[in-house]
């Protein structure tokens, strides 16, 4: 069962009427603002304009993509309405195409047409993040160390792997039942790696694994901590992101 939460608020002076829709749906909480078009009717979307977007559960939205910023996307209803809604809400192959649009408006040198290649001799790091997580890397192997957040892969209850050279590894967590809270992994073997010989080249950051780019968050810390590597990894901002990064072997 679907329930509409509507709030219309008349400005004095202004004859525009923005209203709030929230739609409730078992598992699914999906918040827009709708702003209906200005004075004297609404403008209508071109069918060249106009796309199909899917949110994770698999509804569909057919709308002209606006803006993108600070992760919400404005978009525009072939009838005129427009709305603002988190990127989140919606299936990676979108969220792809909100950074292409991106990219094509500003002219950013990011090109949405493949991710970027490892640099030789490395090995590559993919986790989804949310909050502060520090990867530790010693001889011979990695660990996970976790702040109070959701552990990586883990947010929202999600069960993603790391990725070590394109390859899953599930850590195993001291509490495995938690989703989040403080806590250390048992240590994952990868043959050849020495912290004191390695050096950090982040690659991307993004809200897919599938995405390319480097969004904007905080920076990444990496010292040496007795025989270690840390790799601390604040992500403070909202949402959880996709980190791939290479730990490159010095000649």
């Amino acid at each position: 069962m679907i329930e509409f939460v509507l709030k219309r608020e008349v400005q004095a002076g202004f004859n525009q009427i923005p209203m709030v829709a929230r739609f409730f749906i078992p598992g699914l909480i999906w918040s827009c603002v709708l702003i209906w078009g200005g004075v004297g009717g609404t403008a209508t979307a071109t069918a060249e304009e106009l796309r199909v977007f899917t949110d994770k559960s698999g509804r569909t939205l057919k709308a002209e993509f606006v803006s993108f910023k600070d992760n919400q996307v404005t978009m525009k209803r072939e009838d005129g309405q427009v709305f603002i809604l988190s990127a989140d809400t919606f299936s990676a192959e979108d969220n792809l195409y909100f950074r292409q649009k991106v990219n094509a408006q500003t002219g950013s040198e990011v090109k949405a047409s493949g991710r970027p290649e490892a640099p030789p001799n490395s090995v590559v790091i993919e986790a989804l993040i949310d909050g502060p997580s520090e990867l530790r890397v010693k001889k011979d192997g990695i660990y996970w160390i976790n702040g109070g957040n959701a552990k990586p892969g883990r947010h929202q209850g999600q069960e993603e792997p790391t990725y070590v050279d394109g390859k899953p590894w599930r850590p195993n967590w001291k509490n495995s039942r938690a989703n989040n809270g403080v806590d250390r992994t048992a240590t994952k073997s990868v043959d050849g790696i020495d912290p004191k010989e390695i050096g950090f080249q982040l690659l991307s950051v993004s809200i897919s694994r599938e995405a390319v780019g480097i969004e904007q968050r905080d920076k990444i810390q990496v010292n040496s901590i007795g025989e270690e590597l840390s790799i601390l990894i604040p992500d403070s901002q909202g949402g959880s992101r996709w980190y791939r990064f290479a730990l490159v072997k010095k000649p």
